[in-house]
């Protein structure tokens, strides 16, 4: 700060001081790469979870608690927390970062279990970082990418630019990208191998590529019928040659009910529309557990 601007700080009121203080605070620590810092979200009036993150978003609201979680899924976190029971399986398709993974790990507890996909070797370290300091020991990180069957595939990760744009091909932008070999597996086979005998609630976000994943998994949503939190994104499933409806027609076709999550995490009934232009999950719910409990 100059001169000047200790001058006028120190010139203004007790209650405006404070403010600027926070918000220079707020704005150190978003530019350390590495900081534990406590993030609270909001579950429902009353009730928060509380998790550590390794970075600290920069922006800055007066009328909002310093550590509230900034993110722009808090209504899918809110549905995933209230749709989820302890002793639950968690699957996390393209879990990047690992937030949904350590929200459900706190919400399934000890007795459940979670499973997190992240091909990316530098996001999935992040990710067990997270998973360590929050003390989430029911979960396993699989470093493989999801799709319709096991291969050796070329996985495009961004070195500049938007980083969760990561996947298995070119994102839709001008960032620089890294190519990288990763292994391959489909959902089916690696709930064979691993002889998982439940699934409850899964995310899939993996920039384009959900419609392989869900070939891939067939025997899963036949057997264990499991409510999905999935992204669907012409923007990204153009790269693929295919429009993102086609995620929603079908699960549609399996029995499956499509919403939208309102801020509070309760669902909307949706209709299939012809493009889908919004960053924006959507949530499928077999046609035979709705209403869910938690909505009723």
């Amino acid at each position: 700060m100059t001169s000047h601007s200790i001058q006028r700080f120190w010139h203004k009121p007790w209650n405006e001081k404070l403010t600027t203080a926070e918000f220079l605070f707020r704005r150190t620590l978003a530019k350390l790469p590495y900081v534990p810092v406590p993030v609270d979200l909001e579950i429902a009036r009353g009730e928060s979870v509380r998790f550590w993150w390794s970075y600290f978003v920069g922006f800055y609201d007066r009328d909002r608690a310093f550590f509230d979680y900034w993110g722009q899924d808090q209504g899918d976190l809110r549905f995933l927390w209230k749709a989820l029971r302890p002793g639950d399986t968690f699957l996390d398709v393209g879990a990047f970062h690992g937030v949904y993974s350590v929200v459900a790990g706190k919400r399934v507890t000890n007795r459940g279990r979670v499973i997190a996909f992240e091909p990316s070797p530098r996001d999935r370290r992040r990710l067990a970082l997270h998973l360590r300091w929050n003390g989430i020991r029911n979960a396993r990180v699989e470093p493989f990418a999801v799709s319709s069957a096991a291969s050796e595939l070329t996985f495009f990760q961004v070195v500049s630019g938007d980083p969760t744009r990561n996947g298995l091909k070119p994102p839709a932008s001008d960032d620089l990208i890294a190519k990288i070999n990763v292994r391959a597996v489909s959902l089916d086979q690696y709930i064979s191998d691993t002889k998982i005998e439940r699934v409850d609630v899964m995310k899939l976000d993996v920039e384009g590529g959900e419609l392989e994943a869900l070939y891939g998994a067939e025997a899963l949503f036949e057997k264990f019928r499991p409510i999905l939190i999935c992204e669907v994104l012409d923007q990204t499933t153009q790269v693929w040659g295919y429009p993102a409806r086609e995620i929603i027609s079908l699960l549609a076709g399996a029995g499956y009910l499509w919403f939208e999550t309102a801020a509070d995490g309760s669902l909307i009934p949706h209709e299939i529309r012809v493009e889908y232009p919004e960053v924006k999950n959507y949530v499928a719910v077999p046609r035979e557990k709705w209403p869910l409990q938690a909505e009723q």
